[in-house]
């Protein structure tokens, strides 16, 4: 008879498939990670240019890059910043001073306000010895109150 299909005929061209193809899946999802990628990455330049231009990165305008670090005291406007660079420059807020004027504008800014909080700020690819010299400094002129600087 041939109007009623038999079980061995379910096996041949007429069967159900049960697989599923997911390659367009997968194109997909590819393509969506490049997108976010994309716009990321143009996200977190804006934020830099942004935080550039109010004067909050400090740090890039001197071409100081701090060690990394969890610090949790913010800054605030009567401390005092010394930011040693990498060439071992040295600048107190943004005046560039020499190594051997820096005891006398220490012990002006403890003859000024003794307890001024000093923030010290030195290149990541210093020497020990260089920031241990400014510690030194400050702490012969006076100024017990240093932080050290660190980036999140």
């Amino acid at each position: 008879m041939q109007g009623i299909p038999q079980q061995d005929d379910l096996d041949g061209d007429g069967a159900m498939f049960g697989e599923i193809n997911i390659t367009p899946l997968t194109d997909v999802f590819l393509v969506l990670l490049i997108i976010m990628m994309v716009v990321s990455s143009a996200v977190v330049e804006e934020e830099k240019e942004s935080a550039y231009q109010k004067g909050i990165l400090a740090e890039r305008a001197l071409q100081v890059m701090t060690p990394q670090g969890a610090g949790q005291t913010d800054l605030v406007p009567e401390d005092v910043m010394i930011s040693i660079t990498s060439d071992k420059t040295i600048f107190i807020n943004d005046d560039e001073v020499s190594l051997p004027q820096l005891d006398a504008r220490l012990a002006a800014l403890h003859e000024a306000n003794p307890l001024t909080r000093v923030v010290l700020r030195g290149d990541e690819k210093l020497s020990y010895a260089i920031i241990m010299d400014v510690l030194r400094r400050c702490g012969a002129n006076g100024l017990s109150n240093v932080a050290l600087a660190s980036r999140d």
